[in-house]
């Protein structure tokens, strides 16, 4: 089989996407070709980024091909169409995998990963404790009212410092979800485009993050009133049997269970928000823990902490459990690149539906910098209680 990778970029996304998977196929000796634009009659299937894609010279060239669009969008009607016009689709997980069903019934939930050399780590029993986070400034803002409250209780038990890495330059220094700087010391560290010698990933991996002692990986989106949206989103019919008890979680349709991986090559146990796309990763209570509210955060973290043997025994767990996964998924996106697809229309596309959550996606903007955010902290102090 003979695979092609193309993208005109070189960037986070694409590193993992298209650099990453090339490395990865070329690991199980499987013919896969970096940039060529130019003959796709050499080839059994291409693979583009979404929003970079060559879909209809490739089809011209080699009516046969299969080609494959890693991270889709629909944020407008030519992504949408794009995504229905893919051989299948490569998301993030298993949520995004949901969500663009509706569009093509062919998609599979991959951990986009950009391989990275293992740091063998041993954990030692120790007094202050680093707790480790790489990402976004959305999801770091965004743990306000689970993993930040949790933090602020360990600070309040133990000597404790959060390493942020993120892109402070570009999106700017995260204004909420950072811990009582009184309880919990928080460096902000600049991500950095320099990679680490022998890899493709940012340097900054080896020469900070590698240090912490837990990684964190939040990934839920805060829920303003939990008791009053349970009331609201429920049916009317008691043959449901609601409770105030309820879980209601919010997450993005992109997100991103890969943030586990890093942690794992680099030896450290993580804690990471329960939404489906973790537990492929993180096996709860052997490498690792999925938790959800303040509570729960706090336990698996104070647990953590106050275990070296615990650290080190789920952090190789951790590692075993990546790679068995990561595996597992480029098996089935090479059956997927030579083998049967599933065909017809998806039974549930709604072209209405569709246009009417893109007419909603003005209303919901990027973070721009501090605006009203420190109304928001004023309201999730009188929330959280701490």
């Amino acid at each position: 089989m003979r695979i092609v990778l193309n993208s005109h970029l070189d960037d986070p996304g694409t590193r993992a996407c298209i650099t990453g998977l090339y490395r990865r196929l070329r690991a199980i000796d499987i013919e896969a070709t970096l940039n060529d634009w130019d003959h796709y009659d050499r080839y059994d299937a291409a693979v583009f980024m979404a929003y970079d894609h060559d879909m209809d010279a490739a089809r011209r060239q080699n009516p046969s091909i299969r080609v494959a669009l890693a991270d889709p969008k629909q944020r407008d009607q030519t992504q949408v169409a794009a995504a229905h016009a893919a051989d299948f689709l490569i998301v993030t997980g298993v949520e995004q995998r949901d969500v663009f069903y509706p569009h093509n019934r062919n998609v599979l939930a991959f951990t986009m990963i950009t391989p990275m050399p293992v740091v063998q780590r041993v954990h030692v029993d120790k007094d202050r404790i680093v707790i480790g986070y790489h990402g976004n400034r959305v999801h770091l803002e965004s743990m306000c009212t689970s993993v930040t409250p949790a933090l602020n209780e360990l600070g309040r038990r133990r000597p404790v410092e959060l390493w942020a890495v993120y892109n402070i330059e570009v999106h700017g220094r995260a204004q909420i979800g950072v811990p009582d700087p009184t309880l919990v010391k928080t460096r902000h560290i600049q991500w950095t485009p320099d990679v680490e010698p022998g890899s493709d990933v940012s340097r900054v991996f080896y020469s900070d993050l590698r240090h912490a002692d837990i990684g964190i990986v939040p990934n839920a989106l805060p829920v303003r009133n939990r008791l009053g949206g349970l009331a609201v989103t429920a049916h009317e019919e008691a043959e449901f049997a609601y409770e105030p008890f309820d879980h209601l979680l919010r997450f993005k349709a992109s997100t991103n269970a890969a943030r586990v991986y890093p942690f794992a090559q680099l030896g450290i146990p993580v804690v990471g928000d329960f939404v489906p796309s973790a537990g492929q990763l993180i096996r709860d209570g052997e490498s690792g823990f999925i938790v959800s509210s303040p509570s729960g955060w706090f336990e698996a973290l104070d647990t953590l902490a106050a275990s070296s043997d615990l650290r080190n025994r789920s952090a190789a767990a951790l590692r075993a459990s990546v790679d068995a996964e990561c595996d597992r998924q480029l098996r089935q996106f090479v059956a997927m690149c030579a083998g049967d697809l599933k065909s017809g229309e998806p039974p549930f596309f709604d072209r209405a539906s569709v246009d009417e959550e893109r007419a909603q996606a003005d209303r919901y903007e990027r973070p721009r910098g501090p605006g009203g955010l420190r109304r928001i902290q004023r309201r999730l102090k009188s929330v959280v209680g701490r």
